[in-house]
């Protein structure tokens, strides 16, 4: 948060002078700002909520964003800062001419700023299995007349089929999940399709063509990684963002350690961003037990740094 930084001096004069010479005054400036911004538009979002069912935003320079009235997710994006080192760590790291897979895409944070940084030469595969979050991340798509993104109304797990997704009728479409949702309390079955990563890869002559997977799955990752264990068991495995909440994984009779194992079974070490270093910080098993952290899992570290640093 603004006012603790681990690490740092306790004197904020001295902390400030910290930033300078480490030369993340800027990032350390504009997280703070991300703040004090959100701030307002809690405020502010309580009243649109009066108004009307939807909002338009700039995400960021070239990306626009319709956000929803009823979606925890879009409150998230409009009013605290959802995922903020997650997204500046998206804009770091990726390039033009990168495939993207966004597995968990929900209305399309991340499937809209992977989109704009790949370009036209790059692609961007999202995956959204129920319905009404599938249409916002449609809308979203068309929004910014993105032709380089090929949405998918599918689940990706460890087996194809019909699998049963409980839905959200509250709110928390965040917590759309193929096991017990972690938050809500009025949800509806709905049937979806389901297919494994390497099914898919193989379809669309993928193989070590990927730069990077986000998979955020509400407590079904270890399910995504064992239908992808053809590729993300390779040297060329992709870059991975994944997520790691023990109450998720919880839900779905799993633990966060069970998925740390499998990870580094495959050959990943597993990092955080920190975005006011723009650099990568070692991930411990005991970093991951408690609480809610996504990870970034890499089979070259180097790779990541050299292009953190512009190079």
């Amino acid at each position: 948060m603004p006012g603790y930084d681990p690490g740092r001096p306790d004197n904020p004069v001295l902390r400030w002078v910290s930033y300078i010479q480490d030369g993340v005054l800027l990032q350390r400036l504009q997280l703070r700002w991300n703040y004090i911004a959100g701030d307002i538009r809690r405020a502010r979002w309580k009243l649109l909520k009066e108004r009307r069912q939807f909002q338009d935003i700039h995400l960021q320079p070239g990306v626009r964003m319709r956000l929803f009235l009823d979606s925890e997710v879009s409150y998230g994006i409009y009013a605290k800062n959802f995922e903020m080192r997650e997204r500046l760590f998206h804009n770091a790291f990726l390039r033009a001419g990168d495939i993207y897979l966004d597995v968990g895409a929900n209305i399309g944070l991340f499937t809209l700023i992977a989109a704009h940084k790949v370009g036209n030469d790059g692609h961007v595969y999202a995956f959204e299995p129920t319905s009404i979050s599938f249409q916002r991340l449609l809308t979203n798509i068309r929004l910014n007349q993105f032709s380089n993104v090929s949405p998918f109304q599918i689940a990706l797990s460890d087996a194809p089929g019909q699998v049963s997704m409980q839905v959200s009728l509250d709110g928390y479409d965040g917590r759309n999940s193929l096991t017990s949702p972690t938050a809500g309390e009025k949800f509806i079955p709905e049937m979806v399709s389901a297919l494994t990563l390497d099914q898919f890869i193989q379809d669309q002559h993928l193989a070590k063509k990927i730069t990077m997977i986000k998979i955020d799955v509400e407590g079904w990752e270890t399910h995504v990684l064992t239908g992808g264990q053809g590729i993300l068991s390779s040297a060329e495995a992709p870059i991975l963002q994944i997520e790691f909440s023990e109450e998720a994984r919880a839900s779905a009779g799993s633990t966060s350690e069970e998925l740390y194992r499998m990870l580094t079974g495959l050959g990943y070490r597993l990092f955080s961003f920190e975005a006011e270093a723009g650099a990568l910080a070692p991930v411990s098993p005991s970093q991951v037990k408690n609480g809610h952290l996504n990870v970034i899992a890499t089979k070259d570290p180097t790779l990541i740094t050299r292009r953190l640093e512009g190079s």
